[in-house]
């Protein structure tokens, strides 16, 4: 396939991703009002840690996993007083303008599309690189889309039960009291900043996650082995640190740890499933021609015989051109009257000009004409001696 082919075959690919997108955020505005309480749930819990004092890194990750003792502890703790001052009693979040509460359902429902309509997205990703694959490769699709559908959905809880109250708990703590001064910090958190901030960290948690999971993939593709994996893990730890800085859009350290860490694990865990599973070699890349599994073990007898008889062809020929090398080089080199070596290639022309002015130049024999040629002279002999005797007799 061209390299124009390719592109066609990606476009179609996207475009097929994209209109399964479009279908669930359908779907998805039709539930955007609990969606849309799901992804406020690390806030309400961070807000409610911060503004009572809760200090304790552990309390908001249990509450995100028990809602039911997050709503007890509420109703119990309640009525204490305020012990952060700049942080109202209960989260709210605010839209700027009349359409911003609209473009932010949206987005809600862009993000519940998404996530219904990955096993499609993985589909499509895994069939535009089907046709360089070998026929064994291209049965791992349903276990590959089912796979990554089922990780990236874990990266994305992962994410969102233990990365983002605890993150949102730390980005809150700022809020209060400035430091001798009468100013107070309170936040205002906007619907569309806030929707923006958790897809993007909800879709980096995900992706972190299928990064291993490919890498896995690879390996059992015959690509890359465990040993290549395991030399490269080094490399990946950095890496992995650079991609949770890059991928999180908040700036706490914790988020960032809490991305990077699960990325190095996951990928170990892959360079295990690698040496139980994988190649113990990697496999050459091909250029052409038949997959390994698709070679017959036996050749019929006229297949044999004419393979047989195209490599003695071959042979031949080889020894044609390996003779016609070794005369090449057998043949004495000329000498050139007036070339001696460390002579600049300017001297070198001028000697061989020299040389060949000096050379004697021997005329060429003449080649015997024709009875064409020869009729044609006599001819014109003929034709000379008629106007020569008219001439006379006119005299």
């Amino acid at each position: 396939m061209s390299f124009g082919g390719h592109l066609d075959e990606l476009r179609q690919r996207i475009m097929r991703a994209g209109f399964a997108v479009l279908c669930g955020m359908v779907v998805g505005w039709n539930f955007r009002e609990p969606l849309f309480s799901i992804l406020l749930r690390p806030l309400e819990v961070a807000w409610f840690c911060q503004s009572r004092g809760l200090s304790d890194v552990r309390q908001p990750v249990r509450w995100m996993l028990d809602r039911g003792a997050f709503e007890a502890a509420r109703a119990q703790i309640l009525a204490l007083p305020l012990t952060q001052q700049g942080i109202p009693p209960e989260p709210t979040v605010h839209f700027p303008d009349p359409t911003s509460a609209f473009v932010a359902y949206l987005k809600i429902a862009a993000i519940g599309g998404t996530v219904l309509a990955l096993p499609v997205v993985f589909w499509q990703l895994w069939s535009f690189i089907a046709p360089g694959l070998y026929p064994k490769e291209k049965k791992l699709v349903v276990p590959f889309v089912t796979l990554a559908t089922g990780i990236f959905v874990g990266g994305m809880v992962f994410g969102y039960h233990f990365v983002f109250p605890v993150a949102y708990q730390w980005m809150l703590s700022f809020a209060g009291q400035v430091a001798n001064s009468h100013v107070k910090v309170t936040p205002t958190i906007m619907m569309e900043d806030y929707l923006s901030f958790s897809a993007q960290m909800l879709f980096a948690f995900g992706v972190v996650f299928v990064l291993p999971l490919l890498v896995f993939f690879l390996s059992l593709a015959g690509l890359v082995t465990w040993r290549q994996l395991l030399g490269f893990g080094r490399y990946f730890t950095v890496i992995a640190f650079i991609l949770a800085a890059i991928l999180t859009p908040s700036t706490d350290v914790y988020s960032q740890v809490m991305l990077a860490l699960p990325l190095v694990a996951l990928y170990y865990v892959a360079v295990v499933l690698a040496y139980f599973f994988g190649p113990k070699t990697a496999r050459k890349w091909r250029s052409a021609g038949p997959a390994p599994d698709d070679v017959p073990a036996v050749l019929p007898p006229e297949k044999q015989a004419a393979i047989e008889k195209e490599q003695a062809v071959r042979a031949k020929e080889q020894a044609i051109i390996e003779a016609k090398k070794k005369a090449a080089l057998a043949k004495p080199a000329t000498v050139i009257p007036g070339v001696k070596p460390g002579m600049t290639p300017d001297e070198i022309i001028a000697a061989k000009l020299r040389a060949a002015a000096q050379a004697p130049t021997t005329p060429k024999p003449a080649l015997p004409a024709t009875p064409e040629e020869e009729a044609a002279r006599e001819a014109k002999i003929r034709a000379w001696r008629e106007e020569l005797e008219r001439a006379n007799k006119k005299g």
